[in-house]
C-alpha cells in the first residue's frame, strides 16, 4: 500500500511542478528577480520529489484505505514543499528560523487548503508572480487533489465508500469526463472575470485573475485597502457570482451545464439557497446592513470565502454567532467550499422526519428502522465528530487569552476553510497556536472523518510495528540467556577448501 500511495503522490508533486511553471513565466516577464529563483526552488523541489517517489514505486489504483491516506499526506506535503517561496522571500520578516518555518508552512497550508487565512497585512504589495503562486496553490488544493484522486487513481469497487468518507453521492457518469470538463468550465469564469474586472478598469492582468481565483476557490482575499477599489455594484455582482459557483457542487453544475437534470435531486441547492435568504434577512435586521451587503456576506462565510467589508472587529455577539453558524453549515456537498455540507444537513433533516413519522405510526414508503442505518447514523456521527472537533480546538484556542467568542470564530473559519477573522489570528500569536490552526485548515480541507481513519490506521500500524519490535527484543534476550549446547545454535560449519 505504501509503494502505492509513494507513486500517486508522485505524480501529484508532478503535476505540482508542472502547474507551478506558470508564475515562474510571469515571473521571467517582469523581471521579477526577488521571487524568482523561490519559485524556480519549489518548482524543482516538486519535480524532483516527484520523480523520485515514481522511481521507486510502481502506480496503480487505490483502494480505499490508501486512497484514505493519500488525501491527508497529499495536502500535509503539498503545504510542505510549497512554503519553500514563503520561507525563501519571508515575507514575515521572522525572528527565528522556527518562526519562519511555521509561518511559511501556515501561508502555505492556507493556500493549499483554501483558507486564506495570512500573516501577510498587506498582499498586493507582494510580486505579481508571487501572488500569481498563492492563488494557483488554493486551485490546486480546491479542486484538484481529490478530484484527482476519484477521477483517475481510485478503483471503481472503493469509489463509493470513499464518496461516503468524503461526502459525495455520485461524480457523474464518468470521474474523468466530469473532472474535465468542471476544470475547463472553472477556467471559463475565471478568464471571463479577469476579463470583466479589466473592462471596469482593473487593468492588471494577472492581479486581476489572482483575485479571481481567490474568490472562486474562497481563499485569499486582499487588505480591506485594497479592496475598497471593488466596492462597485458590477465588481460585486461578480464576485458573488464566483463565490456562488465555488460552493455549489461539482456533480450539480456539471449537470446544469450539460442539461442532465433528469432526475437530479435538487434537495440540496435548494435548502442552500434557504441558507442563503434565511441568513440575509437574519443580517438585515442583527446588522442594519442593507440587502447586497447583508447577502454578499452570507453567501462569503457559507461558501467558505471570508470576504468582508462590514469590519468583523466591531460586529455584535448576534452577528458572530450568526457567522458562526453559517461557516459551520457551509455550502455543497463536494465543492471548493467547507463547513458540514447541505448534504449531511438534508440527510439528517430527511431521517429526523422518517423518525417522526415513524413514532406517530404514518407509513412510510421506506422500512421501519432503516434510516437509523442508512441515512441518519451516517449523517449524524459527521456532524457529531464535526461538532465535537470544533468544541475541543476552540477551548484550547481560548487559552491563548482571546475571549471565547473571538476562539469559536477563529476556530470555526480555520475548521471550514473560511479564513475570516476578528484579529485574534495574527503573526505574532504564539507558535503552538498557528500549528492548532494549520491541523484545523487540513482538517477542515479533507474532512474529520478521512482524518480519524487515517490516525486510527496510523495507531494500528505502530501497535503491530512496535509488537513486531517487542517480539525480536525477548527472542534475542532469549537467546543471549540460553546455556551453550543446548541446541540452540548450529555449528560453525568447516572453512572451504581453496579447491
Amino acid at each position: 500500500m505504501s509503494k502505492q500511495i509513494a507513486a500517486n503522490l508522485g505524480f501529484i508533486l508532478q503535476l505540482a511542478g508542472l502547474v507551478s511553471l506558470l508564475p515562474v513565466g510571469v515571473g521571467l516577464l517582469l523581471n521579477e528577480m526577488q521571487t524568482l529563483p523561490a519559485l524556480f526552488l519549489v518548482t524543482v523541489a516538486f519535480f524532483a520529489l516527484g520523480f523520485l517517489m515514481n522511481s521507486m514505486s510502481e502506480r496503480k489504483d487505490l483502494g480505499f484505505l490508501s486512497s484514505i491516506f493519500f488525501i491527508t499526506l497529499s495536502f500535509i506535503l503539498l503545504a510542505l514543499v510549497g512554503a519553500i517561496p514563503y520561507f525563501y522571500v519571508d515575507p514575515f520578516a521572522s525572528p527565528s528560523l522556527l518562526d519562519r518555518f511555521t509561518n511559511s508552512f501556515f501561508e502555505s497550508a492556507s493556500g493549499f487548503t483554501t483558507t486564506g487565512f495570512s500573516f501577510i497585512q498587506t498582499p498586493e504589495t507582494l510580486p505579481s508572480s508571487l501572488l500569481l503562486y498563492r492563488s494557483i496553490t488554493e486551485l490546486m488544493g480546491g479542486v484538484g487533489i481529490v478530484f484527482l484522486l476519484l477521477s483517475f487513481f481510485n478503483s471503481r469497487d472503493s469509489l463509493g465508500r470513499l464518496g461516503d468518507a468524503l461526502g459525495i453521492k455520485k461524480l457523474g457518469p464518468n470521474p474523468r469526463t466530469t473532472f474535465l470538463f468542471i476544470l475547463m468550465v472553472y477556467g471559463v469564469f475565471i478568464a471571463a472575470s479577469t476579463s470583466f474586472f479589466y473592462l471596469i478598469g482593473y487593468r492588471d492582468l494577472i492581479r486581476s485573475g489572482s483575485f479571481a481565483i481567490d474568490m472562486l476557490t474562497g481563499g485569499f482575499a486582499p487588505s480591506p485597502a485594497a479592496f475598497s477599489q471593488y466596492l462597485n455594484p458590477p465588481a460585486l455582482i461578480a464576485i458573488s457570482l464566483l463565490m456562488f459557483i465555488g460552493s455549489v457542487n461539482f456533480d450539480l453544475l456539471y449537470s446544469f451545464l450539460t442539461r442532465r437534470l433528469a432526475g437530479l435531486d435538487t434537495s440540496e441547492i435548494v435548502t442552500y439557497g434557504l441558507v442563503l435568504g434565511g441568513g440575509t434577512i437574519l443580517l438585515m435586521a442583527a446588522s442594519g446592513a442593507g440587502v447586497f451587503d447583508s447577502f454578499i456576506h452570507v453567501l462569503s462565510m457559507s461558501s467558505s470565502t471570508g470576504l468582508d467589508y462590514l469590519n468583523l472587529t466591531t460586529m455584535s455577539d448576534t452577528v458572530a454567532g450568526l457567522f458562526i453558524l453559517l461557516m459551520l453549515l457551509g455550502g455543497c456537498s463536494f465543492s471548493m467550499a467547507g463547513g458540514i455540507k447541505m448534504d449531511k444537513v438534508v440527510a439528517f433533516a430527511r431521517s429526523c422526519k422518517l423518525y417522526v413519522n415513524d413514532a406517530l405510526g404514518e407509513e412510510t414508503t421506506q422500512p421501519s428502522g432503516s434510516y437509523l442505518i442508512y441515512e441518519f447514523a451516517p449523517a449524524l456521527i459527521n456532524i457529531i465528530i464535526y461538532v465535537t472537533v470544533f468544541a475541543a480546538f476552540s477551548l484550547i484556542f481560548s487559552t491563548m487569552g482571546v475571549s471565547l467568542r473571538d476562539a469559536l470564530f477563529e476556530t470555526a473559519s480555520a475548521l471550514t476553510t473560511c479564513g475570516a477573522s476578528t484579529g485574534a489570528t495574527h503573526l505574532g500569536m504564539p507558535i503552538l497556536y498557528k500549528w492548532l490552526l494549520i491541523a484545523a485548515m487540513i482538517i477542515g480541507r479533507v474532512e474529520t472523518l478521512p482524518v480519524l481513519i487515517s490516525v486510527a490506521v496510523l495507531c494500528r500500524i505502530a501497535m503491530v510495528v512496535l509488537g513486531e519490535v517487542s517480539s525480536k527484543v525477548k527472542n534475542r534476550q532469549k537467546r543471549s540467556r540460553a546455556p551453550p549446547g543446548d541446541g540452540d545454535h548450529a555449528p560453525p560449519a568447516e572453512p572451504l577448501s581453496d579447491q
